[in-house]
């Protein structure tokens, strides 16, 4: 590949046009992560509340947040699971695991606040409620950010 000098259009590049051994510096590109909650595989979900991601980059976008567990609730018994943003929810209802829910199966939750910066603190917050049945086990969560560098 041959030199290059002069102005490209800003989006003309895409990622066919990059060789894999180019070795672009971190500090030029999009990250993303996948922050992954787990509480114990055989323990009944319980109240918890977690720092499941610190934003790193000058902005970013929560594009997904989903939780499930490894066993499904029984009766009445239900979990709910809210993504908050320095203390206050990201979603238009938090998502609540119960005995409708299938095990294995992600319960995506609707995101009402996708903008983050950095120092933003996202957390997991978890409250499980008995009632007349037995709670979800091995309750897990993710959350994928997309951040600039």
């Amino acid at each position: 590949m041959g030199s290059f000098y002069g102005s490209v259009t800003p989006g003309t590049i895409q990622d066919a046009d990059i060789a894999a051994s180019a070795n672009l510096d971190p500090t030029k590109m999009r990250h993303q992560y996948c922050s992954v909650f787990a509480q114990a595989n055989s323990a009944a979900a319980s109240d918890t509340g977690r720092v499941i991601h610190v934003v790193k980059g000058a902005t970013g976008t929560v594009v997904a947040f989903r939780a499930g567990s490894i066993v499904a609730a029984t009766g009445n018994a239900t979990v709910t699971v809210d993504l908050k943003k320095n203390g206050t929810t990201m979603l238009s209802a938090v998502i609540t695991l119960d005995s409708s829910n299938v095990a294995y199966i992600l319960e995506e939750g609707t995101l009402s606040v996708t903008a983050v910066v950095a120092g933003d603190v996202l957390t997991l917050v978890i409250v499980a409620t008995v009632g007349t049945g037995a709670l979800p086990t091995g309750l897990f969560a993710e959350v994928v950010v997309r951040e600039d560098a």
